[in-house]
């Protein structure tokens, strides 16, 4: 069963309690390659909640993933982590996820 915590991926929030648009116009202006992820992927064990479809963007060179979350506890709402990947990550995303860049 996939987990609930995002912490479990550590990483840095680059965002927090922002709007869905928020998230997406980050990722579009940070990331080369973005795909759209809905609510409910699992990514790395852990279930992404989501309240709308959004970006996830992937940082080729540094190995990054920009991922959007929403945290269900008070306070926190729509975020942003960024997450140290591997290839497999890379692949992961791109075999299992809708391409939204050029």
């Amino acid at each position: 069963m996939a987990s609930r915590c995002i912490n479990n991926l550590g990483g840095q929030v680059l965002l927090m309690d922002v709007t869905p648009e928020q998230v997406n116009d980050y990722v579009r202006k940070h990331c080369r390659e973005y795909y759209e992820m809905p609510p409910g992927f699992i990514f790395k064990d852990i279930r992404m909640l989501l309240k709308t479809p959004m970006l996830v963007g992937l940082q080729i060179r540094k190995k990054r993933v920009l991922l959007p979350f929403t945290k269900p506890c008070p306070g926190y709402g729509t975020m942003l982590y960024e997450v140290t990947a591997k290839e497999a990550d890379l692949d992961f995303i791109r075999s299992n996820l809708v391409k939204v860049s050029e």
